[in-house]
């Protein structure tokens, strides 16, 4: 046999070894694949044998936890709930967190009816029927935004390229913002009205807040005087300057009627009729911006929408026992059949080895 002959006989041989090593792998990769699926049926399998045999301890079960449940439900007291949505002014919005908190504490931990009870203004047994406070923000990304973009045009060059709106909304806390909500859980459901004076009293009780909102109230009544005494003068301006254009004008002689204002010298042009006319506009356009801050900063905190009449319900799934319980109970009965079987294996498993 030539030696060329030799080399191809050879060749012959490891591509066979090749591909029986790869028939043998994909073989046993399918083999896999199919003990996994046959896995998973046995287990199923098992799985639906142990209901089938035990479907009456499950049953039995169920049942017996949806009476109990609704019977529970039945005779334990309602939860209700209730919103207020309000707005914070002279950043008061930290003060607002913080007696939140102490008035959780005293619902919900201390379940301090006393002292609750004079804070909120109410008696004691009503203030029992108070279960807890809780607070988050819920500003629009509107206002957000018109937060960021008055920040960021006090920044420099630098700081405004890198400060991005994101990072600035992350930045804020939530007492930094201007509108929260507030829920108040209870269990007497037309309390919130009774109490919605006395809350809102709580929660800006800061001596320093409420001078602050004096001194502003004080100052915004002031500007509003000070405008309606502007606007007074500039239509005395204008009644008198019609009288005088009137007169002038059945002059023949005359050339036009000017008044000479502030510091308008005779040489110069003087204020027609048209200015007063703009400057009136303008006197009314600051005094309407003047009555909203007085409506908007007239308190601590501005009250954008109050309690209800009545409470309602904000149970979910999870707080209605005729749910709960009877899948406590299953979970329960399905542990105590595993820890059994693993007891009854253990045991069979101890007995083999012994023999």
């Amino acid at each position: 046999m030539s030696k060329e002959q030799e080399n191809n006989q050879s060749e012959e041989v490891d591509l066979g070894q090749l591909f029986k090593v790869i028939g043998n792998g994909f073989r046993s990769f399918f083999n896999g694949i199919a003990s996994i699926f046959k896995g998973i049926f046995e287990g199923i399998i098992f799985v639906l044998a142990h209901f089938y045999k035990r479907w009456y301890w499950y049953t039995g079960v169920i049942i017996v936890g949806f009476i109990i449940g609704f019977v529970l439900n039945s005779t334990s007291e309602k939860s209700y709930g209730a919103y207020m949505y309000i707005k914070t002014n002279f950043n008061s919005g930290r003060q607002v967190y913080e007696n939140m908190k102490q008035l959780h504490q005293l619902a919900n931990v201390d379940q301090d009816t006393i002292e609750l009870g004079r804070l909120l203004d109410i008696s004691p047994s009503e203030a029992s029927k108070i279960k807890g406070f809780y607070i988050m923000s819920n500003t629009d990304r509107n206002t957000v935004s018109e937060m960021y973009s008055e920040y960021r045009q006090n920044l420099d060059s630098v700081s405004q390229s890198e400060l991005t709106f994101e990072i600035y909304k992350e930045s804020l806390a939530d007492y930094e913002l201007p509108v929260h909500q507030i829920e108040v859980a209870a269990t007497d459901k037309f309390i919130y009205r009774k109490i919605e004076d006395g809350f809102k009293d709580a929660l800006v009780d800061n001596n320093y807040l409420k001078e602050l909102s004096e001194v502003n109230s004080e100052n915004l009544k002031r500007e509003k005087e000070a405008l309606e005494n502007q606007v007074d003068k500039t239509d005395f301006l204008i009644d008198e300057f019609l009288k005088i254009k009137i007169a002038q004008s059945q002059k023949p002689e005359s050339s036009g009627t000017s008044i000479y204002m502030g510091d308008t010298e005779s040489g110069e042009t003087g204020v027609n009729e048209a200015e007063l006319l703009k400057e009136k506009l303008k006197l009314e356009e600051q005094k309407r911006e003047t009555l909203q801050k007085m409506v908007e900063e007239k308190d601590i905190i501005s009250v954008v929408s109050g309690f209800p009449s009545s409470g309602y319900d904000t149970s979910t799934w999870k707080d209605k026992k005729y749910y709960t319980l009877p899948l406590v109970l299953f979970s329960l009965t399905l542990l105590i059949f595993i820890l059994t079987g693993i007891h009854t294996f253990l045991k069979k498993r101890e007995e083999n080895h012994k023999v």
